[in-house]
């Protein structure tokens, strides 16, 4: 997705401390992360902007922002041998892959369903406790309870949640899921979701939670550090509405380089998973820039 930028002089960009306050600033929280596997290998950078956000053309602002000063000291990404690298070391930033990503859902109602509609049972009723199920190994992740094999195989169109083709080498002959029906891909592709979803898959290493609460309260945490809110008597029952804008980065070109996905390692990150993500959240009232990153390594 590219953007005519209209030849204005470019944003500038200025790294902002790290959060004191919020989810990502939380000891509990960040404990959580750990013990998901999704510490090491994530980061998350919030960035002030000079110049006004335009959402028609948000190629050219997210191209400034990795081809910034501040953008290039502190944005990293992960390299198939597992360290920090900058992104851009070299070559101007021509575009950055991206596409716009929902936020709008403004309460944790988002997640009724999970509870009442699947079939077979994702939680054990009038309880918080995840159903258990028979071990089974999925896209690299071990499925040890219903939610899992819920967030890895109701993908919907294969385009949203999993943006590498992940489940187009799946060996079930079937292709079919338990819960295909049970959120429209819609519902799936709300930032919410994605935060929910990367939160309880977690990395190579996880140690799973046995309780659904666990995954929500996370996600509800990380979601209000991560977004905006406005007061909006018109947004519906709660009179709030996300004021943030949501971009999920794929890859980027770079000057002399090509596609960052046949650059020779250059890839924005270390292999295919459906748990690499690159988001920027974008806090147009406070000029704030965030990018919330995190690369899939392996265990073996």
């Amino acid at each position: 997705m590219a953007d005519d930028d209209g030849g204005e002089e470019p944003n500038s960009f200025v790294k902002l401390p790290d959060p004191s306050a919020g989810a990502f600033a939380d000891p509990g929280f960040r404990a959580q992360l750990q013990k998901w596997d999704l510490a090491r290998n994530s980061r998350m950078c919030r960035f002030r902007y000079t110049r006004p956000f335009h959402r028609r053309s948000p190629g050219a602002f997210l191209r400034d922002l990795f081809d910034s000063d501040a953008g290039r000291a502190h944005l990293r990404r992960v390299n198939a041998e597992g360290e920090w690298v900058v992104i851009l070391p070299e070559g101007k930033c021509e575009e950055v892959r991206h596409r716009i990503v929902p936020c709008t859902a403004t309460s944790m109602t988002h997640f009724d369903r999970l509870y009442d509609a699947a079939r077979p049972p994702i939680i054990r009723e009038g309880t918080q406790l995840l159903m258990k199920r028979v071990d089974e190994v999925m896209d690299g992740f071990t499925v040890t309870d219903r939610l899992r094999e819920f967030l890895l195989t109701a993908n919907g169109d294969g385009n949203d949640y999993d943006p590498y083709g992940i489940d187009d080498d799946d060996d079930d002959g079937s292709g079919e899921s338990n819960y295909a029906e049970l959120m429209t891909t819609e519902q799936r592709d709300e930032f919410l979701f994605r935060v929910f979803a990367h939160l309880a898959l977690g990395g190579s290493m996880c140690q799973c939670e046995e309780r659904m609460d666990a995954y929500t309260e996370a996600a509800k945490r990380a979601y209000k550090s991560l977004v905006a809110a406005r007061r909006d008597r018109a947004s519906g029952e709660d009179g709030v509405a996300v004021a943030s804008d949501v971009y999920r980065v794929d890859g980027f070109v770079a000057a002399g380089r090509g596609d960052d996905d046949t650059a020779g390692g250059d890839s924005l990150f270390p292999g295919r998973s459906v748990q690499n993500f690159c988001y920027v959240v974008v806090d147009s009232r406070k000029r704030h820039a965030t990018v919330w990153y995190h690369a899939y390594r392996p265990y073996w």
